[in-house]
């Protein structure tokens, strides 16, 4: 393990603070799974339950206290963090109702109307929106979360939130501050692509992952959208809805035809697809 590992570890060891994992149930191969068997999480909870999406439960993230942080299954999560299973956070007291509380206030996404879920349980997502907000504002995204430790470019990383507590839900929320261009930005477009195929197509979606594997072919959607110049949302909806049946993927009148413009190209898809 890595020096930036243990020595968070020790630290909040140190300190007699309690584990919290936050765990991704869509990592491939599911980390619940593992973890469940070797009785790690039996204090926890899947957090889409009892709430409006509890429809979606199959792909919930789950907080789980962690009692013994010599489990044999979390210690093979630590060891494999390139499967972006979640992350790990302290708290000065175990409290999962007030942590369930904190998540499901910060759950769902609104964007001018268009409502999508907010995956803070995956690492990634979750190292990104920390490096939108300045030090004072760490503690409106992590709430009564001490400390956490994530994986992130390829190395451990940790953030320490000097004022744990419950705080409204500021608005405009801070940590999804969007960046002008740039890989970062297409990032997070991926991310809420993949939040709206979750939401609005998760049946699809689960039988396209059948054979084929769902990142690959989002990236390949994205390639798409950027060389059609497809930019709106209108048009990505369109398209992902559409192309998550291989059918209908292979269909020829997808295809530009020559000096098509984007808007006449989107216009004609729509009338044959729509």
């Amino acid at each position: 393990m890595s020096d930036a590992l243990n020595n968070w570890l020790s630290e909040q060891s140190r300190l007699n603070r309690v584990l919290i994992l936050a765990v991704d149930s869509l990592a491939e191969p599911n980390p619940v799974t593992s973890l469940y068997s070797a009785g790690a999480m039996q204090r926890s909870v899947q957090l889409y339950q009892r709430t409006e999406y509890a429809k979606f439960a199959a792909i919930s993230p789950w907080l789980t206290e962690l009692d013994n942080p010599g489990n044999e299954a979390f210690r093979e999560l630590l060891d494999a963090p390139q499967r972006n299973w979640g992350w790990i956070g302290s708290m000065d007291q175990a409290d999962l109702d007030s942590l369930t509380q904190h998540w499901v206030a910060r759950m769902v996404i609104d964007e001018d109307g268009d409502r999508s879920l907010f995956r803070f349980q995956d690492n990634r997502v979750l190292a990104r929106c920390l490096g939108n907000l300045n030090e004072s504002e760490f503690a409106l995204l992590l709430g009564p979360i001490s400390s956490v430790l994530y994986w992130d470019e390829n190395q451990w990383k940790h953030t320490d939130n000097g004022k744990p507590g419950m705080y409204p839900v500021p608005s405009p929320e801070p940590w999804l501050r969007n960046p002008e261009s740039g890989e970062q930005a297409r990032s997070i477009l991926r991310d809420n692509l993949r939040r709206w195929l979750l939401t609005y197509h998760v049946e699809a979606a689960a039988n396209l992952a059948e054979t084929r594997v769902v990142s690959e072919w989002l990236e390949e959607q994205m390639d798409l959208l950027d060389a059609w110049g497809w930019q709106t949302p209108e048009q990505r909806e369109l398209m992902l809805s559409r192309r998550l049946s291989e059918q209908c993927m292979k269909d020829v009148a997808w295809e530009p035809l020559p000096e098509e413009s984007p808007e006449v190209h989107f216009a004609r898809c729509q009338r044959v697809f729509g």
